[in-house]
């Protein structure tokens, strides 16, 4: 285990805060926070939340937190769902600027620094990420993560044109772990507790401003079986990782397109404007989401007999 950056003492009001929800992360949680305190960007806090983890994750982090006071620790009672996991990193910040950082992934050093830099030279940016290469259990580079090279609108000059590549395209979505603005975040409605809020999210995002991304591929992501997308098939069960109190039929997609139509009609932009908004929710429906709407239906309809 590699000891963190020595000499760097915590600041009392850091640019940057990092939220850190983990949930039984012992596997790659070492690997995660070597990265972060290997970075050439040091203005930063770390808001770690264990959501009541049942392995060794809380003796990992309190080592970490032993060697340096940046790395602050919060541990739940018992397990809230990663929603609220990923928001209570977020409410707990202080910084500027905030970077959720998944517990299994490792970053460039750079990273850190090199977004930043994108979000000072670009004040109509609110979000700034990197391209990622998924690597495997053992840290090995498999190959690009699947959107890498897709010619991505998300920095486009309007609104409808960023939103509508946010919802209509199948991308990754990795772009959630970049570095935002916090007060573009607090305007937004964080992860919501359903399959897809990730998608609503950086959606928010872009009807405020340009996602940017940064050159070269400066995220690692870990694909390996305990994925929650890997793990988690059914549809019912993924609801409950997402809202540990999530109780009756699960229609995230349905909920999925109800949030794309609020965050319009709550994002303060013309008329006009918001009419080329809801016209890109539509496109999203018949360009293919119907059969993810028409599947939650099927998948009740099975499950209520």
């Amino acid at each position: 285990m590699a000891a963190p950056v020595p000499g760097i003492s915590s600041s009392s009001s850091p640019r940057l805060s990092l939220g850190l929800p983990v949930y039984n992360g012992e596997r790659f949680l070492p690997a995660c926070l070597d990265s972060i305190f290997s970075q050439t960007w040091d203005n930063f806090e770390i808001i770690a939340c264990d959501n009541a983890s049942t392995d060794s994750t809380g003796a990992i982090l309190a080592d970490y937190a032993a060697r340096d006071a940046r790395l602050r620790i919060h541990r739940a009672d018992a397990n809230r769902g990663a929603a609220a996991n990923f928001n209570w990193t977020f409410e707990l910040a202080r910084g500027e600027l905030f970077k959720w950082c998944a517990a299994d992934d490792v970053l460039q050093p750079t990273f850190l620094a090199r977004c930043i830099e994108a979000l000072d030279t670009d004040p109509s940016a609110v979000l700034a990420w990197s391209g990622a290469l998924d690597i495997d259990d053992d840290g090995r580079v498999l190959h690009e993560i699947y959107d890498n090279r897709h010619p991505m609108r998300f920095d486009a000059a309007t609104a409808a044109e960023r939103f509508h590549a946010l919802v209509c395209w199948d991308h990754s979505c990795i772009s959630v772990f970049g570095v935002a603005r916090a007060a573009a975040m607090r305007r937004s409605s964080l992860i919501g507790p359903y399959v897809g809020s990730d998608r609503t999210f950086l959606a928010e995002l872009g009807l405020q401003g340009r996602l940017v991304r940064v050159a070269d591929d400066l995220l690692l992501h870990r694909e390996h079986a305990g994925r929650s997308v890997n793990e988690i098939a059914d549809l019912r069960r993924r609801t409950v990782w997402f809202d540990s109190k999530a109780r009756g039929p699960a229609f995230p997609h349905w909920r999925l397109l109800r949030e794309y139509l609020r965050a319009v009609e709550r994002s303060g932009l013309p008329a006009a404007e918001r009419a080329r908004c809801r016209a890109g929710v539509a496109r999203w429906v018949k360009w293919g989401a119907w059969r993810q709407l028409r599947g939650d239906i099927a998948y009740n309809l099975r499950h209520a007999r």
